[in-house]
């Protein structure tokens, strides 16, 4: 298979479908990449996506977006109001993934008329910050356990690391304890974007590349900047987040991951053990 091969997107298995709404309609869209290894960057002209979810976790706010940048796996909820009558495109902008990486975009990926009367009284955008739930900060709240973590592969790209090790599912790499919140600071040396996913809990960015990032809710997926991708900071890509092991029901083994398929496949993929604390097996990373 070669993933850099020409791909023809889809939408709910359809090509370039049209999708109508009215001038002054809301409605609502769940947008999902769950290709094995596609990257978009979505443009939606004339109009923009009131982003009010991640990944299945509601916002504390509306986030007023021009573009959504979806990495491999990441889930959005977004408002789009209809504006004046017209055709406009869904377009997936042209996206590097990096020098040792991929090339996609260019492509429409949906069409959407707006057509028919008008709404009356249409749903004024964005919404009050009353309807949001409110979420506690995570990267605010005091740590049980700092870790670090380089996703690294080798040059020919056949073979791909973290911390060093491929994956092996007879191996815990990382133990948990249930209860706790832990700082995970994760960093990409490849020349190329990477994707970090992790199995039944969810977790808060704190920092990419230094920068620290403005508190809207949690998340599951979290693209890696590749090495050299930020003139303005040196090292390997970055992003710091801190993740919630407080909910018992995560007790047992899962995995985090590379989320692009031929990466994790690969061997960049590791197990953890999430346990209660008399219980908690010794671990190997």
């Amino acid at each position: 298979i070669d993933i850099s091969a020409p791909t023809n997107p889809t939408v709910n298995g359809q090509t370039n479908p049209v999708l109508s709404i009215r001038p002054g309609e809301t409605q609502f869209w769940q947008i999902a990449n769950i290709g094995a290894d596609h990257y978009y960057d979505l443009e939606l002209e004339g109009h923009q996506f009131y982003e009010i979810e991640r990944d299945g976790n509601r916002h504390n706010q509306t986030v007023v977006k021009d573009e959504e940048y979806m990495p491999t796996a990441s889930r959005v909820g977004v408002l789009v109001q209809g504006g004046k009558p017209g055709v406009y495109r869904l377009r997936a902008k042209k996206i590097s993934t990096g020098p040792q990486g991929d090339h996609y975009g260019g492509e429409t990926v949906l069409t959407m008329v707006v057509e028919g009367d008008p709404v009356e009284n249409p749903i004024e955008l964005p919404i009050s910050q009353a309807q949001f739930p409110v979420v506690e900060n995570l990267c605010d709240q005091p740590v049980q356990r700092e870790r670090n973590f380089v996703f690294s592969e080798t040059e020919n790209g056949d073979t791909f690391f973290i911390n060093g090790k491929e994956f092996d599912p007879e191996r815990v790499d990382t133990v948990v304890q249930i209860g706790n919140l832990e700082r995970w600071t994760i960093q990409n040396t490849s020349q190329e974007l990477h994707v970090f996913h992790i199995h039944l809990t969810d977790f808060q960015v704190c920092e990419v590349n230094g920068v620290e990032q403005p508190f809207i809710g949690y998340q599951d997926t979290v693209n890696l900047p590749y090495d050299g991708q930020d003139p303005a900071w040196e090292g390997p890509g970055e992003v710091v987040i801190v993740i919630d092991f407080r909910n018992p029901i995560i007790e047992g083994k899962a995995v985090y991951h590379c989320h692009i398929g031929q990466h994790e496949d690969n061997g960049m993929m590791a197990v953890f053990e999430a346990c209660f604390a008399d219980e908690c097996p010794p671990e190997e990373m």
